[in-house]
């Protein structure tokens, strides 16, 4: 990035952040092109919801040091924003506008960074679904089962691929790799997105009373009402079952917990013939399971969904965890140091960018530091004084 485009960036950041905050139209007219050319992104940042979550995440980071570490490699006349809230949303703006402008550690380390840890990851990457036990590598496509065939379709409406499915007998696996989601449509109507690193198990053909799927990983699932067919979801040892509602399930075998949030309807958790729980909406059950134990919770719909809409949502979750979630979704292997394990962050981040650009922002509030290798591996460590 030229020391122009990085001066363009910190002035648009700053302009919009104080458009933000006094309701005054930005009269800079790199502003104004910038919200011409990214109306979207300018909208929802605007949204009275979606700053206070900007703001919490970047809160940690010290705008005016960043800032100045950003001084050390162009110059900039001296600045200093007035009011913290301005700062924060400036930072958060800042990032959007060019993360690549506040990309100080690579400038800083001089160190190579490998190309897949600076490219978008692959959102369309290919999933496998069973056919008499042999893969079929589908294209990026939503995929609906009907008759005994499953139907693709690209985003619009061209069909672009059909299989032969499983005898009723028999379940199909529909197989979703890092870095990619899917969604599908059941022969009843039921709409499931299956989210990076999972696995959703199906029939050809639901039974007439009984509608029954089975799940790896996690998915978000737009149940078709219909009172005579319950809805299972098998999990194991636990069964999901309801008539018709809008639920997201985390099961990821190598996580100690299995969680399921309710958005819409009513769900019912069993084990076995025996009822756990019975959730309203807005509620998580919490299942343990090495121990059997269980709780129910409200829960933050917005943080637990947002991978649905291709955004890391994190709500004060600690960096262990926001790790694992970064390293399914890129598909690498992370090594978190014991030092780091009770940091925490809120924040709301886009799944499209590359991963590279995600830890910069995490290197930004000057805790936390990165090692990336060259055979997808990362050391997240912390950051020392330089």
């Amino acid at each position: 990035m030229t020391e122009d485009k990085i001066k363009e960036s910190i002035q648009i950041a700053e302009e919009l952040a104080g458009e933000i905050c006094t309701g005054k139209t930005s009269t800079s007219s790199l502003a104004e092109e910038w919200k011409k050319e990214s109306p979207v992104l300018y909208e929802e940042l605007r949204k009275q919801e979606q700053l206070p979550e900007e703001i919490a995440f970047h809160d940690s980071i010290n705008i005016d040091e960043a800032l100045q570490q950003v001084n050390k490699h162009i110059i900039l006349p001296p600045r200093r924003l007035n009011i913290r809230v301005i700062s924060s949303i400036a930072a958060s703006f800042l990032l959007i506008v060019s993360t690549a402008t506040l990309w100080l550690w690579t400038e800083n380390k001089k160190e190579v960074i490998p190309e897949w840890a600076t490219t978008a990851p692959v959102t369309s990457n290919t999933s496998i679904i069973a056919q008499n036990n042999e893969p079929v590598v589908l294209p990026e496509n939503n995929l609906t089962v009907k008759g005994n065939q499953l139907l693709g379709s690209t985003l619009d409406g061209k069909q672009n691929i059909s299989i032969k499915l499983n005898p009723d007998n028999q379940f199909n696996k529909l197989s979703v790799p890092t870095g990619g989601s899917y969604q599908l449509t059941l022969e009843d109507g039921t709409v499931v997105q299956v989210n990076a690193a999972s696995e959703l198990s199906f029939p050809t053909h639901f039974k007439k009373h009984l509608r029954q799927v089975r799940l790896q990983g996690e998915g978000y699932f737009r149940v078709k009402s219909n009172p005579q067919s319950p809805f299972n979801v098998l999990l194991g040892t636990l069964n999901v079952q309801v008539t018709g509602t809008t639920f997201n399930i985390r099961a990821y075998e190598a996580e100690k917990n299995i969680r399921i949030t309710l958005v819409e309807g009513s769900v019912n958790v069993r084990e076995g013939q025996k009822v756990l729980a019975t959730l309203s909406p807005g509620e998580q059950f919490t299942y343990q399971k090495t121990t059997g134990e269980y709780n129910i919770t409200q829960a933050n719909i917005s943080a637990i969904t947002g991978w649905t809409e291709d955004k890391f949502v994190f709500r004060n979750e600690p960096i262990g965890t926001i790790m694992a979630e970064l390293s399914r979704w890129y598909n690498v292997d992370i090594n978190v140091s014991e030092d780091i394990q009770d940091i925490r962050y809120s924040g709301i981040l886009s799944r499209k960018q590359p991963l590279v650009e995600i830890l910069n922002i995490l290197h930004l509030t000057n805790e936390l530091d990165f090692k990336i290798h060259q055979d997808r591996k990362i050391d997240a460590i912390e950051k020392k004084n330089e």
